[in-house]
């Protein structure tokens, strides 16, 4: 989505808001959004895997962005600022992010000429002229304003390569330590993908209509689901197998010429204090991934993804820093042994 000359990378509708102003980022259209569970239908706005993207025309430009107030977890997020591949520096990245409006003010790096140089040898995915504002992960944020003389990125300046991820809170980014940081965003760079996050903290209910919106979407080249970890406290085995049944084979069906990896539950407390539901919820995805018979779906199963407790935080159920490289480094393996034509330019 364009807006004022800025792309809204990852973002499918604008939502006005009356305070603190501005636009809500939806990553959903508007018409599925409000046919999910009422928490889904609110974490839709959160901001995972969210970007403002341009091209600088002028001197600079001013991004203002303000964190909706009533978050119970926290009151400020962190943004980071990238050129392209680059980090931006620690004057400018991270910003963090709360109620009050924040500007934040982008000018062109004093090294751009060498970092286009760079870009080109070594392979890098992303333009260094292209400005990268990713938001925070955790919560919805307002976009109140820009200002300055900017252009969308044109298509040579990001990778064509989409991965798609939908899951959890997990999935979602909860508790990484920055927005770059999430095993999504860590394995999209190893894979030099662009990434789209459908992922719900703590509402991926499996809907027909999420399933149906993601079988017909044709911008991503591969995708991971995560399933089981939200309903395998609610949820029976035989109302998971049914969900499980339907959102696999709609995915999977409609898009035979994709890569699909299905992950089930991840290493957590499930495991160690002798709940069987965590293993008959893996049962139910293997066997489901497995009927289908289809050659670019994959059953992964989250204990080989996350192998014990020294990647998981406090809560034991979201990973630590530690556990979300883990994760990324693991998938990033499978991905590229099932799928030698995934590996990166780096490594051709």
């Amino acid at each position: 989505m364009i807006y004022q000359g800025v792309e809204l990378y990852n973002v499918e509708a604008l939502t006005p808001v009356e305070e603190p102003g501005g636009y809500l980022l939806s990553r959903i259209p508007h018409e599925v959004r409000v046919k999910l569970n009422p928490k889904a239908q609110i974490t839709a706005f959160d901001g995972c895997g969210c970007e403002l993207r341009f091209n600088l025309e002028g001197e600079a430009v001013k991004v203002t962005l303000a964190r909706m107030p009533e978050d119970p977890i926290g009151r400020t997020g962190l943004a980071e600022v990238y050129y392209g591949s680059f980090q931006g520096s620690y004057l400018e990245s991270p910003r963090a992010i709360g109620e009050a409006p924040q500007a934040i003010l982008v000018r062109p790096p004093a090294k751009l000429k060498l970092l286009k140089q760079l870009t080109a040898e070594h392979h890098l995915p992303y333009a260094p002229e292209l400005v990268r504002i990713i938001l925070p992960y955790d919560w919805r944020y307002c976009l109140l304003g820009i200002e300055g003389s900017c252009s969308p990125p044109r298509p040579e300046q990001a990778p064509r390569r989409k991965l798609l991820v939908y899951g959890s809170s997990i999935t979602h980014g909860g508790v990484a330590l920055h927005p770059t940081g999430t095993y999504a965003m860590r394995l999209a760079r190893l894979l030099e993908a662009d990434l789209i996050n459908l992922s719900f903290a703590g509402s991926a209910l499996l809907e027909a209509e999420m399933a149906e919106y993601i079988s017909q979407r044709t911008d991503w080249e591969l995708a991971t689901l995560e399933l089981g970890i939200n309903v395998v406290h609610s949820w029976p085995v035989e109302e998971f197998a049914r969900k499980v049944d339907y959102f696999i084979s709609t995915v999977a069906e409609r898009n035979r010429d994709k890569w699909i990896f299905c992950l089930d539950l991840f290493t957590s407390a499930l495991d160690y204090t002798g709940n069987p539901k965590a293993g008959e919820f893996r049962t139910v995805v293997r066997e489901k991934v497995a009927s289908l018979n289809l050659p670019k779906l994959v059953y992964l199963s989250g204990r080989d993804l996350l192998t014990g407790v020294a990647g998981l935080s406090a809560d034991l159920l979201h990973p630590s820093a530690e556990g979300m490289e883990e994760i990324a480094g693991s998938l990033y393996r499978v991905i590229t042994a099932a799928a030698p034509e995934l590996r990166p330019a780096r490594e051709r």
